[in-house]
């Protein structure tokens, strides 16, 4: 009988060749967008290579086939509680987390922050001028879902506002046609209009078939958001369907540099890191604003087409022919803040979606969101964001950017 070998280990110049498994499920949205940041981090940081086979199930023979000097792991594979045995191999896990399910893996872990996934959800809703509000949560009973629920309820609660969920009128597996079934009778007990907050792209597509069946117009009556930009389930929707992009890329880029550290025997805190959620990705399913005032939703259109060219009230008071004192007064109403806030905000949406995106100075930020001054523009985006737009950028986005 042959005996067994070890994989040899090559060399480089600046030291041992270091092997990383990456144990993931393919065919998963977040795993694939995982991959791509851990594929960010090794280009720019040489002597790794990655072992990973997307076409068998992990188990504890390939592994150790592999001889990794490290482990990067969804913390939802089967093989999970085995893989957490391997203490002498440092590892990082990534995945849906929650203590009461995952506390006992003894590991770094790099999870979204489902609160403000939820909360960037409602915000998303109100700003549209939606007044009626819904999550559905399918039949997932997982803690991480009822974070997504925490968070939206609660910012809607704050803004003085409630909402409705759903509740499955099934109990065993679902399938789609069950889940079509029962989204339609809810759907149609729901006042409109109303903004759905679904907690994933799969069970969203279902909400939008369900809309089908119902008759409902879609983002009219029903307006839908989902939740991880599944682009190929987004964009095969009808309408396509917009969805909350949670940074799985930071998430990924964030969890190969924790192993790196790992490696080189060099602590890693917190213990849990939570990704905030980038942005939301508008298409045609909430691309939809709700107000019964004419004059403000033509007001807010101006607003989001034109607030970094800059304008300033004056500008919005101009086209529109409000008075300074009306249009204080229909904004508060129907938005609760001013229009300047509302141009404000619009600028802060641009300025983080450039500082994550592209690796435009400080400068040229500033001038692409309609700030002329740096000084100012850092002055309001730490008001608003408690950091300054390096420290954000930091914060937020792959270091190769």
């Amino acid at each position: 009988m042959a005996k067994k070998t070890t994989p040899t280990k090559k060399k480089t110049k600046s030291g041992r060749l270091k092997r990383v498994a990456l144990l993931l499920e393919s065919d998963e949205a977040f795993d694939r967008g995982i991959a791509r940041g851990i594929g960010d981090y090794i280009r720019n940081h040489t002597g790794w290579i990655i072992l990973m086979d997307p076409m068998m199930e992990v188990s504890m023979e390939g592994i150790q086939h592999w001889n990794p000097d490290g482990i990067i792991t969804s913390i939802h594979l089967p093989a999970i509680k085995e893989v957490s045995k391997l203490t002498d191999i440092p590892t990082v896990g990534f995945g849906s987390y929650s203590e009461e399910r995952d506390g006992h893996l003894d590991f770094p872990i790099v999870t979204s922050d489902q609160h403000a996934i939820g909360r960037m959800a409602a915000q998303h809703f109100m700003s549209n001028g939606i007044r009626q509000f819904a999550f559905c949560g399918g039949n997932e009973k997982a803690p991480w879902c009822a974070q997504r629920r925490e968070g939206f309820v609660d910012e809607l609660s704050r803004k003085g506002f409630s909402c409705e969920i759903y509740e499955p009128s099934f109990k065993k597996a679902v399938n789609m046609p069950d889940a079509v079934r029962s989204l339609s009778k809810w759907l149609a007990s729901l006042e409109k209009p109303c903004g759905v907050f679904v907690f994933f792209d799969g069970w969203a597509r279902w909400l939008l078939d369900a809309c089908v069946i119902e008759h409902i117009n879609v983002p009219q009556e029903i307006s839908v958001l989902g939740v991880d930009n599944d682009r190929w389930l987004c964009e095969l929707s009808q309408p396509m369907l917009s969805s909350v992009d949670v940074n799985v890329r930071k998430a990924g880029y964030t969890a190969a540099e924790q192993l790196d550290r790992l490696m080189r025997k060099e602590p890693v805190k917190p213990p849990v890191s939570r990704i905030a959620p980038a942005q939301i990705i508008v298409r045609d399913s909430s691309n939809f604003m709700n107000f019964d005032d004419p004059e403000v939703a033509f007001a807010l259109r101006y607003i989001r087409e034109h607030a970094c060219d800059p304008i300033s009230t004056a500008d919005v008071l101009k086209v529109t022919g409000m008075s300074n004192s009306t249009a204080y007064r229909k904004f508060m109403k129907s938005l609760g803040h001013s229009i300047h806030s509302e141009i404000q905000s619009v600028q802060m949406e641009r300025i983080k979606k450039l500082l994550t995106s592209t690796n435009m100075s400080i400068g040229d930020v500033s001038k692409a969101a309609g700030f002329e001054n740096v000084r100012y523009l850092t002055q309001v985006f730490r008001e608003e964001t408690g950091l300054t737009p390096t420290e954000y950028r930091r914060k937020q986005s792959t270091p190769d950017l």
